[in-house]
């Protein structure tokens, strides 16, 4: 394939990432073709994971002859087990498992005696910088689902042999250790905290997703994205601030969405606090709906650039990188995301073009969602089923909205205090036909970029940050940024007058090649 995924001897950690790790999001792509055609039901796809699954199987080699000198075999073998136990859940490989034994089997003698920092990597004998790379610390989530699909024990065994104690002791107590640690791994770990916790019952771990999750969140961009140069900063001293003069690599942003949608959806599903919700929308629509597509030969989007002086779209220099293996999973992880059950109904956590379908009670239901949103503040939910049926719909109230938000069940307005940042439960008995308009409010609202740098802002509209382009001015009152209008009913882009003239806003989806800025010195 080239890039990254050559088998090739030219690598050097410093400037040639040609052959860093061969095979490495093999098992993402099975994955997101699994999980595509669990949404699609598409026979050829569900025929392609299969032929993989079978190649796969005949290449591993007991002895484990693929890991020899391979430099990172738990990042890897986390992939290659996320791919195997998705061909067998969602698109029925019959042989999926048995190769996930052997391909256990054969990463086991080159993995170490538990997870480890990379800290503790590097205190290690290493070859070089590189192997110290390895995320251990990740395994547990898949290794545990591969023990619930399964019923193995040694699954269960091995995700508790990989639990990253002291990280997630830390958190647990609401100790901040994120600071200089990767962002993207440190994150997708909590997900694997998450499945110690679903599995084990110790409230521990969901304490330290939780908490982690919070303190990322107090260090994101307006976008949702965050980890400047893939890393962490310490807070309370302007770094991300900073960040927009430092660097062009601020939010790694395939993979860092993956993560964080992995750890909301468990997170919403296990509290049902919808702010969870409201992270993964937010993400959704200013990052990984914003990339740009792969191309065919392994060009990849890779990085967010929110750099203050002259931030643009860009491939990433390397063919075929980790985010190239994330962003086929993201395609359907929305699609997953956006209902959920519980059994008193259904939750509607995300607001697109879709049609879920269930059982409640002996009845089978469907709802079908019309919506152009977030372009348009309104969404329309029809029901269908073959007879009435009594449940509770909840539908997600966002945090950034006011007062101005209606929820009308056919044509009439509901009562009941619609709080931002809820969901609004709407029980009644549901018939054929039932319609649900739900009309979302988008004031426009400002957002500093940290506590310390309080005038340089980004302007949102609901769950969208507005990206200025053309000739901007270097200082924007604040008043002409939150009195920015439409150019018109059918276009994205938005008008703020300013001093020198007017400012286009655009979402970061409308972005192509050229310059842009996310964040504004303001005045006043």
């Amino acid at each position: 394939m080239g890039g990254w995924y050559d088998n090739a001897t030219d690598f050097n950690e410093k400037d040639n990432f040609h052959g860093f790790i061969p095979g490495h999001s093999f098992g993402q792509y099975v994955s997101g073709l699994a999980r595509a055609y669990a949404i699609t039901g598409s026979k050829p796809t569900q025929e392609k994971v299969q032929r993989l699954v079978r190649g796969f199987a005949a290449a591993v080699a007991p002895d484990g002859k693929f890991y020899i000198d391979y430099r990172l075999p738990g990042y890897t073998f986390d992939k290659t087990c996320c791919g195997l136990i998705d061909a067998h859940e969602l698109a029925a490989d019959p042989i999926a498992l048995d190769v996930l034994g052997r391909a256990t089997d054969a990463v086991l003698p080159h993995l170490p005696e538990k997870a480890l920092s990379r800290e503790e990597q590097e205190a290690r004998p290493h070859k070089s910088v590189a192997y110290t790379w390895d995320e251990t610390y990740t395994l547990p989530e898949n290794l545990f689902l591969a023990y619930q699909r399964s019923g193995a024990l040694r699954y269960r065994d091995l995700g508790q042999r990989f639990i990253y104690h002291e990280y997630y002791d830390a958190l647990a107590e609401n100790h901040n250790v994120l600071p200089g640690k990767h962002a993207y791994s440190h994150v997708n770990t909590l997900s694997s905290a998450m499945q110690a916790y679903l599995v084990l019952g110790d409230k521990k771990y969901l304490r330290a997703a939780t908490n982690g999750l919070r303190m990322v969140q107090e260090q994101s961009f307006a976008t949702g994205g965050w980890g400047p140069n893939e890393g962490f900063v310490e807070p309370g001293r302007g770094l991300l601030g900073k960040s927009l003069e430092k660097t062009h690599a601020s939010f790694e942003t395939p993979c860092g969405v993956y993560g964080q949608f992995k750890l909301a959806r468990y997170l919403l599903r296990v509290t049902r606090d919808s702010r969870h919700g409201d992270s993964m929308e937010r993400v959704l629509y200013n990052a990984i709906a914003s990339a740009k597509p792969i191309l065919p030969d392994g060009s990849s989007f890779y990085y967010s650039d929110y750099n203050n002086a002259d931030a643009r779209k860009l491939y990433h220099r390397d063919k075929w990188p980790c985010c190239s293996g994330t962003f086929p999973q993201l395609t359907a992880d929305y699609g997953i995301s956006a209902y959920y059950l519980a059994a008193d109904g259904i939750y509607v956590n995300l607001y697109l073009p879709s049609r879920a379908s269930w059982t409640q009670g002996p009845t089978r239901c469907t709802v079908t969602q019309q919506t152009n949103y977030p372009a348009a503040n309104t969404a329309q939910l029809e029901f269908a089923m073959a007879r009435p049926e009594r449940f509770t719909t909840h539908l997600r109230v966002p945090e950034w909205t006011d007062g101005k938000t209606r929820i009308s069940v056919n044509g009439k307005l509901v009562e009941g205090s619609i709080t931002p940042g809820k969901f609004f439960a709407l029980p009644r008995t549901w018939k054929n036909g039932d319609r649900i308009e739900y009309e979302i409010s988008m004031p426009l609202r400002l957002q500093a970029v940290d506590q310390h740098n309080p005038q340089f802002v980004a302007l949102l509209r609901g769950p969208v940050a507005l990206f200025g382009v053309g000739n901007l001015p270097a200082v924007v009152p604040r008043a002409q940024l939150l009195a920015a209008f439409p150019v018109s009913q059918s276009s994205e882009s938005w008008i703020a007058q300013a001093q020198n003239g007017q400012i286009t806003l655009r979402p970061f989806a409308a972005i192509d090649a050229e310059p842009y800025r996310l964040y504004h010195k303001v005045e006043g």
